[in-house]
C-alpha cells in the first residue's frame, strides 16, 4: 500500500524539475493555437514511444519506432500546469506528447484529430538527434539528472546516444546547471 502523501510528494518532486526555461522547452506551440484561449482543461495526447525505453547506446542500426494504436489520449481534465507536468514525465520516458484542450479532443471530427496528429508527429521536436554525454559528475544533482533523463543509467565514460531533440533541449538545460558536458552530433559526424 503505498504511503499516504507518496503521490503528492512525486508530484512536488517532478514540479521541482520545471522552471520556467523547462516550461518553456516543452510545448512551443501555445495551447490557444491548438485550441480556444476560454478552455480550462487539457487533454496529454500520447504520439509516439521510442523503442529503446530510458537510453540506448547508438549502433549502426536506427532506432526502430513502436508502431501501435497510437495516438492515443493518455488523460483528460488536467490544469495546463499538470498537463505539463505529465508531458515532461513522457518526454523523460522518450515518450513524444502534445497538449490539447479537451474540447478538442472531445468534439473535433476522428479525420480532423487523425491529421492533426499525424503533423504533430512530424515536428523536428520528435526527431531522434545523437547526443554526446562527456560524463555525469558523481553528485546528488548528477545522479539526479541520470535518474530522471537517463533511466538510472551513469555512463562510466563518454557516450553517444539518440533521442528526441525536445527531450535532449531539456537535458541540456539541466547539463549546463549541474556542469555535464553535452553536444549535439551533426548528422553523419562525430564529434571530437
Amino acid at each position: 500500500m503505498p504511503k499516504a502523501g507518496g503521490r503528492e510528494e512525486e508530484r512536488r518532486l517532478t514540479a521541482d524539475w520545471l522552471d520556467t526555461e523547462t516550461k518553456a522547452l516543452l510545448q512551443r506551440s501555445p495551447p490557444e493555437k491548438l485550441a480556444p484561449p476560454d478552455t480550462r482543461t487539457f487533454a496529454i495526447v500520447l504520439l509516439e514511444v521510442a523503442v529503446q525505453q530510458g537510453v540506448a547506446r547508438v549502433s549502426e542500426d536506427e532506432p526502430k519506432r513502436i508502431r501501435g494504436p497510437l495516438p492515443v489520449c493518455v488523460k483528460k481534465g488536467l490544469s495546463y500546469s499538470d498537463a505539463q507536468i505529465g508531458q515532461f514525465e513522457l518526454i523523460c520516458r522518450d515518450a513524444a506528447s502534445v497538449i490539447i484542450a479537451d474540447e478538442v479532443v472531445a468534439k473535433a471530427p476522428a479525420d480532423y484529430l487523425a491529421d492533426l496528429y499525424a503533423k504533430l508527429r512530424k515536428i523536428d521536436e520528435f526527431e531522434l538527434v545523437t547526443v554526446r554525454i562527456d560524463f555525469v559528475p558523481d553528485s546528488p544533482s548528477g545522479r539526479a539528472f541520470c535518474n530522471r533523463f537517463l533511466n538510472e543509467w551513469k555512463p562510466d565514460s563518454p557516450v553517444a546516444v539518440k533521442l528526441m531533440r525536445k527531450k535532449v533541449r531539456i537535458m541540456q538545460h539541466w547539463a549546463t546547471r549541474i556542469g555535464v558536458p553535452m553536444t549535439i552530433v551533426p548528422t553523419g559526424g562525430l564529434v571530437s
